[in-house]
């Protein structure tokens, strides 16, 4: 293979599922053990360079674990493709989240897509995959919590920086025998004191939003999601035009209910711990949209009493 250099950037969603287990729950409990143990399977495939494949963000969906990776050079892609076609990302992740979950013989299936692009069918047309990967520009940095995760491996492994308060070390024992007993200690991160923001005469506390406010806002904001997702994206790369309308387009044959939650899901992947409930609130108000910011906002629970 040829090399390149790193200013060829893209990157791709790599699908992780198993039958026999909930990903995506086991990642809510172990994260800080499952996240390094993707990281190291990761870095394999890098060409021994830490940064030209970096898992961006970790999503969740009803079924699959989901990783955004990005790719700084060719070279390294090719190496992940490469390594993807050959089932040897398939072999090392379900051993290493086999060995990290103590689960025996746990089985998993992955699938890769840009968009809406499924690359598991191209494979064998490396050139195609490649174009494809590189039509998808990151519109995001890494997620927050996950480079905190990141720093506190580093600081660790050097044995020279202080972990945050609360941290401790993800255990080298399996977490769990026989799939049952305590769950292992995970890494948190390092946490702020929220600022505070005014509605109706009162003060909240800001803070990321929950997936509460998700759904609140998705089932209630009806066709007014659009309105909402323009004002939002005066400081949001992700809905920048025409991402609105492509969304809408993308989930024409769903309700408005998943219209409303996609928009939002994207402002929170882009924006990570900066997707707070004072711009939510205050995207609602510019738009005249009050009602909905009210039950956002049950003044119990301001935080401030």
């Amino acid at each position: 293979m040829t090399s390149y250099t790193s200013d060829w950037i893209g990157s791709v969603y790599l699908y992780i599922h198993s039958d026999s287990v909930s990903l995506p729950e086991q990642y809510d409990i172990y994260k800080s053990l499952m996240y390094n143990a993707l990281c190291n399977i990761i870095s394999e495939f890098s060409g021994g360079s830490p940064n030209c494949i970096e898992i961006l963000k970790i999503h969740k969906s009803d079924r699959h674990l989901i990783l955004h990776l990005k790719f700084c050079g060719k070279l390294a892609c090719e190496r992940f493709l490469q390594g993807y076609r050959e089932k040897k990302i398939h072999q090392h992740i379900q051993n290493q989240l086999s060995e990290c979950l103590k689960i025996k013989s746990l089985q998993v299936s992955l699938e890769l897509k840009v968009d809406t692009q499924k690359l598991d069918t191209q494979l064998d047309e490396e050139d195609k995959c490649l174009l494809y990967i590189s039509s998808l520009k990151p519109s995001y940095q890494k997620d927050d919590e996950l480079a905190d995760l990141d720093r506190c491996f580093r600081s660790v492994s050097l044995g020279t920086l202080p972990l945050p308060n609360n941290t401790n070390l993800p255990a080298s024992s399996h977490p769990r025998d026989n799939n049952l007993g305590s769950p292992p200690h995970t890494l948190r991160s390092v946490s702020t004191e929220g600022s505070t923001f005014q509605f109706q005469g009162q003060d909240f506390v800001d803070r990321p939003l929950s997936s509460e406010d998700h759904q609140i806002f998705a089932k209630l904001v009806g066709t007014s999601w659009k309105k909402v997702g323009r004002t939002l994206k005066e400081n949001c790369r992700a809905l920048e035009d025409p991402a609105i309308e492509t969304l809408a387009y993308e989930y024409s044959r769903e309700s408005l209910y998943e219209q409303a939650y996609q928009m939002l899901q994207r402002f929170i992947d882009c924006e990570g711990k900066k997707g707070t409930l004072q711009r939510l609130v205050d995207a609602l108000v510019k738009n005249e949209l009050t009602g909905i910011a009210e039950k956002l906002l049950p003044s119990q629970e301001n935080g401030l009493n």
